[in-house]
């Protein structure tokens, strides 16, 4: 009997001659995710294909399954199911065989060899994380192979914020209502890409300047709009002859809801309009990244950003939004500085 790793190995070495190399990872990923559950036979007449038994296939099911009664979001369960396979396919192993060794070898290989960024090692490690803890807990497994090891410390960089003059550069760029009004509505809301892209016409409370939107893991808050958000809304609304009930859709027919590609190519399309903000990197986080700063800045207590912007803990709004800047700092000086 010949496994299935064993037999992708043979595959990729013939084809070694035949398949550039930046295709080379894909294509491992494509024959293990089709032969994986499968062992071969070879005879003197045929190579007979024998359906798998070791419970690989069903145990990622059965956590996946469990990972959408916990509520997490879809793209976070293919995040998880992803790095499972990476591990997988570098392994050559069922993660119900890993050991210990065998992760620290493809954590250690990501990081020298991929050169992983501390982030993406820890996205990883968190993603790996809950499958085995997962696969501990309910008896798939007898021992934890996570359980000590660790995430690496973040060097942490702040994102690029707009000035008030570049964010006024940029909406003077706008041509038309439904531009306009994406912007104000992201930066002022300082709501996620994903939660603008799922709002709904009936979801919007214009009079009271309000939408309920679901953030990550489902979670539901409020947030409310500038009343230059309401306006270019309504502007926006107002030209709308199609029946489709999302807030944001495509300008052609058949209309259809844009998605969050759709709304990051607006933003690119706005910002190519003026040289002025060539070397700016905008994007939806960045106006979600300059509203939180910007109420920071005017004196909004963090727990009022953090609650607006959805952050589970304050540390986050304080670290990944609290670019203070100089004014504030010559403000407080005067304010608060020695006499």
């Amino acid at each position: 009997m010949t496994s299935a790793s064993a037999m992708i190995n043979n595959i990729l070495v013939q084809l070694h001659d035949y398949v550039p190399q930046e295709r080379f990872e894909e294509v491992k990923m494509v024959l293990y995710i089709n032969l994986c559950n499968y062992t071969f036979q070879k005879n003197e007449n045929s190579t007979e294909i024998v359906n798998g038994t070791d419970g690989t296939f069903e145990a990622i099911k059965e956590w996946q399954e469990s990972l959408i009664l916990d509520g997490l979001a879809r793209s976070t369960i293919k995040q998880y199911a992803r790095e499972l396979k990476q591990l997988i396919l570098y392994t050559g192993l069922s993660p119900l065989d890993m050991q210990e060794n065998h992760i620290r070898s493809y954590l250690a290989h990501g990081k020298l060899e991929r050169k992983w960024k501390d982030k993406t090692f820890n996205s990883k490690v968190r993603s790996l994380r809950a499958f085995f803890k997962w696969a501990y807990e309910f008896d798939k497994i007898k021992e934890e192979p996570m359980r000590k090891i660790k995430e690496t410390k973040e060097e942490y960089r702040m994102g690029s914020i707009l000035t008030p003059e570049q964010r006024e550069i940029f909406r003077c760029c706008c041509r038309n209502e439904r531009e306009l009004a994406l912007v104000d509505l992201l930066y002022s809301s300082g709501g996620r890409i994903s939660e603008i892209k799922q709002l709904n016409r009936s979801s919007i409370d214009l009079e009271k300047r309000r939408v309920i939107i679901y953030g990550k893991g489902r979670k539901e808050r409020e947030i409310y709009f500038s009343p230059a958000a309401k306006i270019h809304i309504e502007g926006y609304l107002r030209t709308r002859k199609d029946d489709n009930p999302a807030l944001f859709v495509s300008m052609k027919s058949p209309h259809n809801r844009l998605t969050i590609p759709g709304l990051q190519n607006i933003l690119k399309s706005i910002k190519k309009r003026d040289a002025r903000l060539a070397d700016l990197q905008i994007s939806p986080h960045t106006l979600r990244r300059t509203c939180g700063t910007d109420m920071i800045n005017r004196g909004a207590p963090v727990e009022l950003v953090q609650k607006k912007l959805g952050h589970t803990k304050a540390d986050t709004t304080l670290q990944c939004y609290a670019r203070i800047s100089m004014e504030s700092v010559r403000d407080g000086e005067r304010r608060f500085g020695a006499a």
